[in-house]
């Protein structure tokens, strides 16, 4: 059951996924949230899924169950394009304060693993067994390469939920003065 929920998500997913990250207002927190590695012949960037970086690489309806499910366990959008035929492996793991986590790879397109021609753009969800604490660096650990995380100050406070909206203010009640 979880697989279909997972391709249902992905296909909704599909259509309305950002192309490309352009400088302008989210190109901070781009820089705050991504990290990228080269493996021979291609640069994957694994982009670090909470509320705000959903909300600039999705759109609805997609975007309410990704954050959901980054809300839920340590998630990342994974992309890239080759510059020459590869043999991508999709199979990652983190490792944290000695700890190792498995991940799971969600292919959007072409993050099935295997062969991926030249020029063949490459996007995937790479969702891990729990929820890290982002306050410690980590480490995405792949079969040829590793790339390491460790949010600044900023980037730890962005990711805090918004405060609760202040509850309405109601005038205070009038009583009657006695004669």
């Amino acid at each position: 059951m979880r697989y279909i929920l997972m391709i249902s998500m992905v296909c909704l997913l599909l259509a309305p996924l950002a192309g490309t990250q352009e400088p302008g207002p989210n190109a901070a927190l781009f820089k705050d949230f991504s990290r990228s590695v080269h493996i021979d012949g291609l640069t994957l960037s694994f982009v670090l899924l909470n509320d705000r970086t959903v909300d600039a690489l999705f759109e609805a309806p997609g975007k309410y169950a990704m954050r959901a499910r980054a809300r839920m366990a340590t998630t990342f959008f994974v992309q890239g394009t080759p510059d020459k035929d590869i043999q991508l492996d999709t199979k990652f793991v983190i490792e944290q304060d000695g700890q190792t986590v498995a991940g799971t790879s969600h292919n959007i397109k072409n993050f099935a693993g295997g062969a991926v021609a030249k020029g063949t753009r490459i996007d995937g969800i790479l969702e891990m067994e729990k929820k890290l604490d982002m306050a410690h660096a980590f480490k995405i650990k792949g079969s040829h390469a590793t790339v390491e995380f460790k949010l600044s100050p900023e980037a730890l406070k962005l990711m805090e939920p918004p405060p609760p909206p202040a509850p309405p203010a109601t005038p205070p009640k009038q009583t009657e003065a006695s004669p």
